[in-house]
């Protein structure tokens, strides 16, 4: 029905907008364009589209003195009373003035909307309009608006209120929950519960306003396990609001109504990719043709089902929202048990295929690229494995659980990569007791592989029994060349387990033979870990020895981690002849290539080794501590620990930094280090002044007195909204001033702001 909006100028609607604060001024700033004469503002259901258009609409309502009128297309039932209720709108405006029309909710409606507002443009140089919908209407000339989701924190390790107070979705989710229960605020108790919620519901408003509602029901902690099971699919709302929009089964039900049969069945099988899929992977699991795929994919991307995540280092992926994958599961279940099962099976089947075709291309020049590629299927390759082991032989599922073991240790999914190891070993011992040929090699690429899981974890004595089984096993195949592999990495495991002389004997017999075999990638890793049973075992000369062989064959076949580890120990070599600047280079290169492939396990203790030089010799404490912190965050995601003198070494470390610093600096650049990404640890570490250079990060280009002032009441601990309510300015403009603090002083979180500031005065 039309609504004239011309007499609400300086109306507040009642749920106050939140985080569209710079959407709605570049939706004004079309609207203010002579030349803008359609624009439409496209999204999925629930992402605040109708509500971004009204507060822009009644923004300006007095750029448009011919009149503002808005209609709400699917409350019109049809096809023809939705035109019926444009042409009234139409009316209500004064064609001999700028005037405006809102379309909200064209979805559904395009075939026969779009003729129809084409021939009003031409007929009236005065129109604007202004349309809402899940797709456009496709009228030359269009400006097509995307509204996405409200961002959300991200994976956070131990969020605090200040890191997070002013992130879009937890404002929304906070504030939406305040009115539910008034005594509700984020809390240093609460704010992980709240992060895991904006997480999960991935920043699309309604679905936050919804789950928040259910306050009144459950406590946050309940109401986070409950929206885990899947509870966000059974969220209702109010009944002031459209139908479509009064729970989260309306909002997929109304996206997804007219879609043909094809599609549904496509949308339905895309459902089981978690986080996406590729082009690629859309046609392998498809039930349709190659042009019918096209098409139906090409549909669902036209109706914002379906979004692309374009990644600069990775292939563009197509992604489903939570709400809209619910729904194609939901519709994959009605589709009956076999076509279920089909597509369950066909999604396995090219997972399997995919994984055990880049087995091979984990190495070499190439491997950064496909290491990448395995990293984005892990999700979609744990759904290809559950279905598997209920579906499968024991051999395929073994073959996919050893196909991802390099990926596994490299991001650091140990514990979860070591429980599929142990699943499929177990289950090949109970299905084949004759074990034959291809059933022993299949357990001994198990033992070998859960041994390197576990020995990534610190667990030496867990990892030498793995390996003594894969050493047996590659007794009974005569298998010289991998029986040697794991016996030199048993022998290093009983090194560290304190067995000194038996490892080293182990890894001096299995050099001989993996020479012999001319293995030369294996001779190299077996290499460097004789080196650092030589190190310890005061015997340098002879470890730099085996080192440099060691390093020369791993750069000539591009083995980076392994490489990386070489010049780890490499390092450490440097460290016992006092050459601090050897050390330091060998470090920064270790640290630098195992940033290029994105490696979880094995960073930590480089970072460690890194910041405990910078401290002691280059002057660095607040860095060192960042590092620390960073190191530790890292260990506690992966599950690593750290044993013995090492970790002894550690503490007294950060315990001296502690002392050194005093509390208040040391706690904040500690924060600092547990609040960097991953891939950013690389970056701070690199960052370090080399020795004997002088401090090479100049002091922050001068702050203009308003962003010296803002920056000040940051490290009060003040919130955006608390600075522009103490100086009386918009909340954007503080959000524009705090940014460029940040850049100017070259600070990654309000709290180095802080600290900053502080260190300025």
């Amino acid at each position: 029905m039309p609504t004239d909006l011309s007499d609400l100028r300086g109306y507040q609607p009642v749920a106050e907008m939140v985080g569209r604060e710079l959407d709605l001024i570049g939706v004004q700033g079309r609207l203010q364009d002579p030349s803008v004469r359609l624009a439409t503002l496209t999204g999925a259901g629930g992402v605040g589209k109708s509500r971004l258009a009204t507060a822009a609409a009644r923004s300006l309502a007095d750029d448009f003195p011919g009149g503002v009128a808005t209609v709400d297309l699917p409350a019109c039932g049809s096809a023809d009373a939705a035109l019926k209720s444009t042409e009234a709108a139409l009316r209500e405006l004064r064609a001999e003035a700028r005037c405006l029309l809102v379309l909200d909710g064209v979805e559904h409606l395009t075939d026969a909307l779009a003729p129809f507002v084409a021939e009003q443009l031409d007929a009236s140089g005065h129109l604007t309009v202004l349309a809402t919908g899940q797709e456009a209407l496709g009228i030359y000339g269009e400006r097509i608006v995307p509204v996405a989701p409200l961002p959300v924190p991200g994976p956070l390790l131990e969020p605090d209120v200040t890191d997070v107070q002013d992130n879009p979705a937890v404002q929304l989710f906070t504030r939406r929950a305040h009115e539910t229960n008034p005594d509700f605020t984020l809390t240093a108790e609460n704010v992980e519960a709240v992060v895991d919620i904006c997480n999960l519901l991935e920043g699309v408003p309604l679905v936050l306003e919804l789950a928040a509602r259910r306050l009144r029901l459950y406590p946050l902690q309940e109401l986070v396990a409950w929206l885990r099971r899947g509870g966000d699919s059974h969220l209702s709302g109010p009944v002031d609001v459209p139908p479509r929009q009064r729970s989260t089964l309306a909002i997929a039900d109304w996206s997804c109504r007219g879609l043909t049969g094809g599609q549904r069945a496509l949308l339905a099988r895309l459902a089981l990719s978690r986080h996406g899929t590729t082009l690629a992977g859309a046609e392998k699991v498809s039930p349709l043709t190659a042009t019918e795929t096209a098409d139906a994919l090409e549909a669902l991307l036209d109706r914002s089902l379906l979004t692309i995540d374009e990644r600069p280092l990775g292939e563009a992926r197509l992604m489903m929202s939570r709400t809209i994958r619910v729904y194609g599961l939901a519709l994959l279940d009605e589709a009956g048990e076999a076509e279920a099962a089909a597509a369950r099976a066909d999604h396995a089947r090219h997972y399997h295929k995919l994984m055990r075709s880049l087995e091979g291309r984990f190495q070499g020049s190439e491997q950064q690229r496909w290491l990448r590629v395995a990293a984005a299927e892990h999700d979609n390759v744990l759904v290809a494995l559950r279905h598997l082991k209920d579906t499968a032989s024991p051999l395929d599922q073994a073959a996919l659980v050893a196909a991802c073991l390099r990926p596994w240790l490299i991001r650091g999914a140990l514990r979860e990569g070591l429980a599929w190891f142990d699943s499929a070993a177990a289950a090949l011992q109970a299905e084949d007791r004759d074990e034959n040929e291809e059933t022993l090699r299949a357990r001994a690429r198990l033992s070998s592989g859960a041994g390197a899981l576990t020995a990534a974890l610190g667990d030496h004595d867990g990892a030498c029994h793995h390996y003594r089984r894969a050493v047996s096993l590659g007794k009974r195949l005569k298998d010289s060349r991998n029986g040697a592999l794991a016996s030199a990495r048993m022998g290093l495991a009983l090194f560290h387990c304190g067995d000194r002389a038996v490892g080293r004997s182990l890894l001096t017999a299995a050099l001989t033979t993996l020479d012999a075999q001319g293995d030369t990638g294996g001779s190299a890793e077996a290499g460097t870990a004789l080196a650092e049973v030589l190190l310890e075992s005061g015997e340098p000369g002879e470890a730099a020895a085996l080192l440099d062989r060691s390093e020369r064959i791993q750069r000539q076949h591009g083995e980076i981690r392994s490489l990386a580890c070489t010049l780890h120990t490499r390092a450490r070599l440097a460290l016992r002849g006092d050459d601090e600047a050897a050390a330091q280079a060998a470090l920064r290169e270790s640290i630098g290539l195992y940033d290029s492939i994105d490696e979880r396990t094995e960073l930590p203790a480089v970072l460690d080794d890194f910041a405990l030089l910078i401290q002691s010799r280059a002057g660095q404490p607040q860095r060192a501590t960042r590092l620390f912190a960073a190191a530790e965050a890292l260990r506690r995601r992966t599950g690593v620990k750290v044993a013995g003198e090492r970790w002894e070494r550690l503490q007294a470390a950060v315990s001296e930094l502690r002392r050194q610093l005093g509390w208040t600096v040391f706690a904040t650049a500690w924060v600092e280090g547990l609040r960097l990404a991953p891939e950013a640890m690389a970056k701070e570490a690199l960052a370090a002044v080399e020795p004997g250079r002088a401090e090479e990060r100049t002091e922050a280009a001068t702050l203009t007195p308003r962003q010296l002032q803002v920056a000040l009441l940051v490290a009060e601990g003040m919130t955006n909204r608390q600075i522009a309510n103490h100086l009386k300015i918009a909340e954007w403009t503080v959000v524009n001033h705090v940014r460029n603090v940040m850049r100017k002083l070259d600070c990654n979180s309000r709290v180095q702001v802080a600290w900053a500031v502080g260190r300025r005065q």
